[in-house]
């Protein structure tokens, strides 16, 4: 008897219980995301109003880590640190500088962004990211003697830009991705400024891991 009561109690309930929704997940994802990526820098030729002088920066690599916190669900607000030793063509206008009117020089190229990184979960993904902060082109040197060359010490420079690209979670606090950034360096060109700032275009390809 007890049993059959029990059985016609569940199966009232049963509708009952229907008519009431599953709690949602609230769960947003790791408080924090370190990442490290690497990434191939495309070249600009900049005009330094200081200087008189052109870089003729060419294409190299950087290497670049990053900070960030979760806000929302697959958005989180972050910092980045990302350096590169690029190759250029160093152009002298009056010829004052170690190396004459012209010579093949290196020179630090060193970004320090806080940004926005949207896209996440498990599987193929989207990502894209708005970026601002600065950038500092420094240490300009001759590539056959090591002579130093000017500027002594490289200004910071600010700078902005977004991009995007696709993304693969394997897990929910880790994932790579591949993607294209755009950045805009506001540096100071003198009389020779073009109608645009130089651009720096960066495709890399990184990690990030969540804790």
């Amino acid at each position: 008897m007890f049993r059959k009561a029990f059985a016609l109690l569940v199966l009232a309930a049963l509708p009952l219980a229907a008519q009431f929704p599953r709690p949602r997940s609230t769960y947003a994802g790791p408080d924090y995301w370190v990442g490290l990526s690497y990434g191939f820098v495309d070249g600009t030729t900049i005009h330094d109003g200081d200087t008189g002088d052109e870089w003729r920066f060419g294409y190299t690599s950087q290497i670049r880590a990053t900070l960030e916190k979760t806000i929302q669900r697959n958005v989180t607000a972050g910092i980045s640190a990302a350096y590169a030793t690029a190759p250029l063509t160093y152009v002298n206008s009056a010829g004052l500088a170690s190396c004459g009117f012209s010579c093949d020089a290196k020179a630090d190229v060193t970004q320090y962004m806080a940004f926005i990184h949207g896209g996440g979960g498990l599987g193929f993904h989207g990502v894209y990211s708005l970026e601002g902060g600065v950038t500092q082109f420094s240490n300009f040197r001759d590539r056959d003697t090591d002579d130093r060359l000017p500027p002594a010490n490289g200004k910071y420079d600010f700078s902005f830009g977004l991009g995007g690209g696709i993304g693969y979670g394997f897990s929910p606090t880790s994932d790579i991705y591949v993607a294209e950034m755009f950045d805009f360096v506001l540096h100071p060109q003198g009389s020779a400024a073009s109608t645009s700032a130089p651009r720096i275009t960066t495709f890399r390809a990184g990690i990030r891991i969540g804790f």
